[in-house]
């Protein structure tokens, strides 16, 4: 079974409007409400491709029941933690060719919820399940939180998979988790080295030299438009993806991942599970906001993937 955890989940709210007017009535044609963060992207993402995971997520207030019932209209399954603080929301302002991104701040949360967290984990997690844990933290929780909830998750036997950023990712990873997914710029903040503009050589010299600190078994880095490069201890995959007209990029890395992990754990080899990956991130970027990709664009765009190996 594939599990995901979002300890800060976010309603993303789209307003449609035609221009900005200052001092001036601005109507909006129409809205629309997406449930969002990593970890129930990744979720989405599965669902719409045909498998099955739990999304466990900290939901809070009306914000938050919004979000279950979205999750029951997608099927989404998903086991709620239920929390006194209202969940956040994203506002944003959707014209025609370009958006505007009003993220409002979380609250912080109790101590004992971020113990019923683990206690939750402990209960749903068997060996072997596989735990994609994606995404920041709610205010005020430090980032050591990610690297005992990783430890508790292998120590139950669990594959684990993480993606977050900042001091976030840094203290992840000193728990070991099997994969990490950064972008590039997530990359540099990690290894506290400008990587943007790196030569493929340069990032697969990183993700090595990462994988030997941390003994983290797959370090897949997003290029963006430029494709991935996954490395591991028995070689490494350069992936590249199709030119495609970019209506929005929000939720590719998250489609990115649910593909990869969800086709590895039905068993794939490295190089089909990346094709999957880069056609579901190809795919994301195709639909406006957190709609996040189509099962139709993905399979269609599988073959346009193209992977290699280069060691």
């Amino acid at each position: 079974m594939i599990f995901t955890l979002t300890m800060n989940p976010t309603l993303d709210r789209y307003l449609y409007i035609d221009e900005l007017k200052e001092d001036d009535t601005v109507r909006v044609k129409r809205f629309s409400d997406y449930p969002a963060g990593k970890g129930i992207d990744v979720s989405r993402v599965i669902r719409e491709l045909g498998g099955v995971s739990v999304a466990v997520a900290l939901l809070g207030g009306a914000t938050g029941r919004k979000i279950e019932e979205l999750l029951d209209e997608e099927g989404v399954i998903y086991t709620a933690i239920r929390v006194e603080p209202e969940t956040r929301m994203n506002i944003i302002l959707q014209l025609k060719d370009h958006q505007y991104r009003l993220s409002l701040p979380g609250e912080t949360v109790k101590r004992e919820k971020l113990e019923k967290v683990r206690e939750t984990l402990q209960a749903l997690v068997r060996q072997g399940d596989v735990v994609v844990i994606s995404g920041s933290l709610p205010r005020g929780v430090s980032p050591d939180f990610y690297t005992g909830i990783i430890f508790v998750l292998k120590q139950l036997g669990a594959i684990v998979y993480f993606d977050s950023d900042g001091e976030n990712l840094k203290a992840g990873v000193l728990a070991e988790p099997k994969g990490i997914k950064p972008n590039i710029h997530e990359l540099s903040r990690l290894y506290e080295k400008p990587m943007e503009g790196a030569s493929v050589d340069e990032i697969i010299q990183t993700a090595e030299d990462i994988h030997e600190r941390y003994k983290v078994e797959e370090v897949m880095v997003s290029l963006g438009g430029k494709g991935a490069l996954l490395y591991t201890e028995t070689g490494v995959w350069q992936m590249a993806v199709p030119r495609l007209p970019v209506v929005s990029a929000v939720g590719a890395g998250d489609a990115f991942l649910a593909a990869f992990v969800m086709r590895r754990t039905e068993g794939v080899d490295y190089e089909t599970a990346l094709k999957w990956a880069g056609a579901a991130g190809s795919a994301a970027v195709l639909t406006p906001g957190t709609q996040l990709c189509r099962k139709e664009d993905v399979e269609a765009l599988f073959s346009k993937v193209e992977v290699k190996r280069i060691r």
